[in-house]
């Protein structure tokens, strides 16, 4: 028996269907919800996709599951059960379990063998399966729990790059991090290369360089995306978007494509994932002093540590918390409106026209996209929009196990620069000279223990809040 009742999100979802065009852009597609590497097969994981509440968990057969994430007896949120060791999905309320299709297998209450077994075959028992796909490193999630035949026969828009493995190579591991900020509002601003180097000043570009740029089409808008070419004078790039989700940069000059996959997950929430694709034949050929700044950024993106920290976070930094507040305002304006709301008299925000314009035709029925201000959660201040621990380091366990690291460095460097200062200081009270070998090399060592546990503090920052202030990048 497969469960296929989705109790949340009924309603929504009968509405949604009649609109034309809605089944494509968000039930009838897969969506890539969480890097697999990074899940723990040993506990069910919470997370969201078009406002549906699901919990995420490896079976016994070492297949993952997407469940909607609350048991039918009580409605308690299995994610926060376990997974039992016969490969069950177990609810730590009353402990029902839930084989991987969904059937509850075990109600602890009901003694009787026989009302156990009617009451496990019973529909209402079941928890909503939806289907699930592991490809290309992410774990792909179909929002609909009626049409798995079509979730099978239907491929997930994934790099075709990685596929064609004689030129192309990853650059970098994947990367996720949730926003604050509605979908529809984190797409229109990838799709607005023209910010980079102001909002990502002295990171992804210099705000002189912008000397005038021209954004043009190459194919017309249809239900599964389109495709633009931008010219900024220094070079050329080739940018697109893909039904549901998926956005693609091709920089020839630099032999890069950058994927970013988008997921609504709820009103004014999404949840960004990238990866950058390198070409073998000339990504690492450019001359002179570009040639040597991208071999330290390979260097530096060859760590997932430290990609995430010093290169992937601090560019969202830059975006999260003016985007937060710029949706508010279009909102506070009303959405539809957006080309009265918005003066855009040059050709560089064309690729944004072109997103607004296929929101409107194609997308606009999808039920997490906000309608009128009130949608939206409250107004968050910087230290909420900027919040590296909880939008990526607690779903990153690189990132935990560093800071886990760095959290028994900061008292061990504490403790040893103590102790060689002390050390140093008996030494001379004892008759030593403070020039001797003993003393300086005590003071030496105390000196380096003090200098990396400064350093490790600032860098403890970087896995939990940074500020970051436009008016301060000079």
């Amino acid at each position: 028996m497969r469960c296929t009742d989705s109790h949340v999100w009924q309603s929504s979802v009968a509405s949604f269907l009649s609109a034309k065009h809605a089944a494509l852009f968000a039930c009838n597609c897969r969506y890539p919800l969480a890097i697999l590497q990074d899940l723990d097969p040993r506990r069910p994981t919470a997370t969201k996709l078009l406002g549906i509440p699901l919990v995420v968990w490896r079976d016994g057969t070492k297949q993952w599951r997407a469940f909607e994430d609350r048991c039918p007896h009580r409605l308690a949120p299995l994610s926060e059960g376990r997974i039992d060791t016969d490969g069950t999905l177990m609810c730590s309320y009353h402990g029902w379990q839930f084989d991987a299709q969904g059937s509850c297998t075990k109600i602890p209450q009901i003694g009787d063998a026989k009302a156990a077994a009617t009451a496990c075959s019973n529909n209402r028992s079941c928890v909503a399966s939806y289907p699930v796909k592991e490809l290309g490193g992410l774990l792909w999630v179909w929002p609909d729990t009626h049409s798995a035949a079509l979730a099978a026969s239907t491929p997930p828009a994934v790099i075709a790059e990685l596929d064609q493995t004689a030129d192309w190579e990853p650059r970098t591991d994947w990367f996720m991090r949730d926003l604050p900020i509605s979908m529809e509002t984190v797409v229109e601003n990838v799709m607005d290369p023209c910010h980079a180097n102001f909002t990502h000043h002295k990171v992804q570009g210099v705000r002189t360089n912008e000397k005038g740029t021209v954004i043009k089409p190459i194919t017309p808008l249809r239900p599964t995306g389109f495709k633009m070419e931008q010219n900024s004078g220094k070079f050329k790039a080739e940018f697109e978007f893909q039904a549901p989700c998926f956005l693609k940069y091709h920089f020839p000059i630099f032999g890069r494509v950058m994927a970013v996959y988008v997921v609504p997950t709820a009103a004014g929430h999404s949840r960004m994932i990238t990866r950058f694709i390198k070409n073998k034949q000339n990504s690492s050929r450019r001359p002179g002093l570009m040639g040597i700044v991208l071999k330290c950024m390979e260097l530096v993106e060859g760590n997932r540590v430290f990609e995430h920290t010093l290169m992937r976070n601090k560019v969202l930094d830059g975006d999260n918390h003016i985007l937060h507040v710029q949706e508010r305002q279009l909102l506070a304006e009303g959405v539809a409106g957006w080309q009265q709301n918005y003066y855009m008299p040059g050709y560089s925000d064309t690729g944004v026209a072109a997103w607004r314009s296929w929101l409107q035709k194609y997308g606009n029925a999808m039920p997490v996209l906000p309608r009128k201000l009130s949608d939206l959660p409250p107004l968050m201040d910087r230290r909420q929009t900027l919040d590296r621990y909880h939008q990526h380091t607690q779903h990153c366990p690189d990132c935990q196990k560093a800071l886990h690291n760095i959290d028994f460095a900061l008292p061990a460097t504490w403790a040893a620069g103590a102790a060689a200062l002390l050390f140093a200081a008996v030494s001379a009270a004892s008759g030593a000279a403070w020039t001797s070998a003993t003393v300086l090399g005590a003071g030496a060592l105390a000196l380096v223990m003090g200098l990396a546990h400064r350093r490790l503090k600032k860098f403890r920052d970087l896995f939990i809040f940074t500020d970051y202030v436009h008016a301060e990048m000079d």
